[in-house]
């Protein structure tokens, strides 16, 4: 872990996504998901593609730090534009509860 965190320190976005990884999952270190989001966010602003894929995972759920679908959204088109096959389908879950949600409304409204 400490060589992860030199690394990470240095610049390098495999670290910090490792690094992530380890305090996400908790198995060779005591499991610590908002460090784990702050690494996430510190490998996906370095370019990331998996950084980004995971923290969309965190935002959309909660895990660590708040939960903040747009932010989720953001981080998966980010990792799309990238050619990241997993993100693409988060994105279009994501768009398709909010066209549900979207619909939802509209027929609630218009009951009398």
């Amino acid at each position: 872990m400490e060589w992860f965190e030199r690394a990470s320190l240095a610049g390098d976005d495999v670290a910090a996504f490792n690094l992530a990884v380890m305090l996400d999952e908790g198995k060779l270190v005591p499991e610590d998901n908002g460090k784990a989001a702050k690494f996430y966010r510190l490998a996906a602003d370095r370019g990331n593609v998996d950084a980004m894929v995971n923290l969309g995972l965190m935002l959309g759920n909660g895990e660590g730090i708040a939960k903040d679908i747009p932010a989720a959204r953001n981080m998966f088109r980010k990792a799309a534009n990238e050619g990241d096959t997993f993100a693409e389908r988060k994105l279009a879950e994501l768009d398709g509860n909010d066209a549900f949600q979207t619909a939802m409304l509209g027929k609630t409204s218009r009951i009398k």
